[in-house]
């Protein structure tokens, strides 16, 4: 127990000392938004609150330091599509070397709008001819990542993660570097675990070839977030499983926002089933959330897993989430 409280005090020391470092700088200030926006179809469905649960290779959009309970390999592909026809893609590979020790992942995600036609400073919205518009403009995000994780023993874990993003609009970009860094620490009391983790650290960055005399824009920095989390599970019986996990998250934006979730599993020999129910607050558009996922073999040494997760917004149209994984 005094062991437990130990860890609990440096986790939380992690998230204070590198929330104290947080530059906020208002909502909008910031380039790679998208690198903001929670990725898995299993952990929408759970609200978010994954930074303590973290047990597949979608951790690494949350919490690196999950990949301490991968066992073999895992694929995840996600997809989702967000109002305004916008198109949201995640795809994680976790990994064990068999010589190496620890925990290898990819990642790759990429953020994708349907092209529009540009404006320029002869646009005439009244016009009937079209006087001002270009040709269609393309643009969309996309970041590539590897990570790693150290196990110290088998409750205690730290990972990073090292990822290269690229943001394009038409003629103009942007890339760069950046970094996560996670811990996470399993109590084995009734599976409680605790984590923490600080994503989207990198020097400021700005768009280049974008049509002015200098053709750079102003210098901006990345979306930093600030993530503790835990989670426990409080029920488990020979089919029936119920966990529940919650995360507090502090962006460099400087608003704070709480995740809420639940799973519960359903499991008869081989076959899984889940039902997620998620809640979320401090943001300006969701709130509940929900989903569910079966699991079951394809083969001898493939198992397969299907997940869907709706997220419904105040004043647009519902969010839907899918996603499909494979372990072997």
């Amino acid at each position: 127990m005094r062991r437990f409280f130990v860890i609990a005090g440096v986790l939380l020391a992690f998230l204070l000392v590198c929330g104290s470092t947080a530059g906020a700088t208002g909502v909008g200030m910031h380039l790679a938004a998208f690198l903001e926006a929670d990725g898995g179809t299993r952990q929408i469905g759970m609200g978010g609150a994954f930074a303590g649960l973290a047990d597949d290779a979608n951790c690494v959009f949350y919490n690196p330091a999950g990949l301490m309970f991968l066992e073999g390999s895992q694929i995840n592909i996600s997809h989702a599509r967000w109002p305004a026809d916008v198109s949201y893609q995640h795809l994680s590979y976790g990994f064990r070397h068999s010589v190496v020790p620890g925990a290898f992942a990819l990642s790759w995600t990429i953020m994708q709008m349907p092209p529009y036609l540009g404006k320029t400073e002869y646009f005439d919205p009244d016009s009937e001819f079209g006087i001002g518009y270009t040709d269609n403009v393309d643009a969309g995000d996309m970041c590539w990542g590897g990570s790693y994780c150290w196990e110290f023993n088998d409750r205690l874990a730290a990972a990073t993660t090292i990822k290269y993003y690229h943001l394009a609009m038409a003629d103009a970009f942007c890339e760069g570097i950046a970094a996560d860094f996670g811990v996470l620490y399993d109590s084995r009391i009734r599976n409680l675990r605790l984590g923490a983790a600080v994503m989207n650290l990198g020097p400021e960055n700005h768009w280049a070839n974008i049509g002015s005399e200098v053709s750079e824009g102003e210098d901006f920095s990345l979306p930093t977030n600030y993530r503790v989390g835990a989670s426990m599970r409080i029920y488990d019986v020979v089919t029936h499983r119920v966990v529940v996990a919650s995360d507090y998250r502090y962006t460099s934006s400087g608003t704070s926002r709480v995740n809420f979730g639940t799973e519960y599993t359903f499991h008869t020999g081989s076959v899984y089933v889940y039902g997620r129910l998620g809640y979320r607050v401090g943001y300006d558009e969701e709130g509940l959330t929900a989903g569910f996922g079966v699991h079951f073999p394809t083969s001898q040494e493939v198992n397969t897993r299907v997940d869907y997760a709706y997220v419904p917004y105040e004043n647009l149209d519902a969010s839907h989430r899918i996603s499909v994984s494979f372990m072997f």
